[in-house]
């Protein structure tokens, strides 16, 4: 594999992926501007710094697969 290529991406993340998709409406209302850590197609933890979600997620869940997302805000916010 070439130093340039994205590592193939997971079940696991492709399924947090589409639960995203899926729940994207309520992210951008629970989480505007947020990094989030998700696990098991779920929220496990949130902040502002990808770094800090990145620890935060290592340290809850240490031998789960998580992906991380940044929430955007949105003008549909109410």
């Amino acid at each position: 594999m070439a130093n340039d290529e994205e590592p193939a991406e997971s079940d696991e993340d492709k399924k947090n992926d589409q639960w995203l998709k899926e729940n994207y409406i309520d992210l951008i209302q629970d989480y505007p501007n947020h990094w989030i850590a998700v696990a098991d197609r779920q929220v496990i933890c949130k902040g502002i710094s990808k770094r800090a979600v990145e620890a935060e997620a290592r340290r809850l869940a240490p031998d789960r697969t998580f992906s991380f997302y940044f929430i955007e805000p949105s003008d549909i916010m109410p």
